[in-house]
């Protein structure tokens, strides 16, 4: 386990769409397989393209118009996970005026894993889904919010190909730490 002081920064502008992104995000975006998230296919387009799931999308629509309206600060905890990487992090959303708003994702410290196969980006998915916080990255199973580490051992959810489709959402108590 570390811990980083690296942040990684963006901006849009009031249409919701990416107006810069830092160097550190663009490196970050290339060493954890995004080799897309380049300057010339970030730059320009609607933030809504990169987050994935309505109902995230609707929860974000709905900070957004408040720092717009408050011009305000907000820190929300989350993990960025990748198949060997456990990462906790914290994105800081600012308001400086005129409906542009700031992004400021901070590590805050990392966790090495054994692979977990649900993240791989590219892996083989089958028609069953399941839902995964966008925030705390626990999944839904059976009406109760668990970690994946805890569902991989518990329930050995993963051990077969191909594997859920992840349905992003936001679990409630992510949601009761946003309100």
């Amino acid at each position: 386990m570390t811990n980083s002081s690296e942040r990684y920064t963006y901006g849009i502008n009031p249409s919701d769409v990416i107006t810069w992104v830092s160097d550190e995000w663009l490196r970050f975006a290339q060493e954890n397989d995004a080799p897309e998230l380049s300057v010339a296919h970030v730059i320009g387009q609607s933030l809504w393209r990169f987050i994935v799931g309505a109902d995230v999308q609707r929860i974000y629509q709905e900070l957004f118009r408040s720092l717009r309206s408050k011009r305000a600060e907000l820190i929300i905890p989350f993990r960025c996970d990748s198949p060997t990487v456990v990462r906790h992090m914290e994105l800081t959303l600012r308001s400086p005026g005129n409906g542009v708003l700031e992004f400021e994702g901070r590590l805050l410290r990392h966790e090495m894993r054994e692979p977990v196969s649900v993240f791989y980006r590219h892996a083989q998915r089958s028609n069953e889904s399941i839902s995964i916080c966008s925030l705390c990255r626990r999944l839904l199973w059976q009406k109760e919010w668990i970690d994946v580490g805890a569902m991989i051992v518990r329930r050995r959810l993963f051990n077969t190909e191909p594997i859920p489709r992840l349905d992003e959402t936001v679990c409630p108590d992510c949601r009761s730490k946003l309100a």
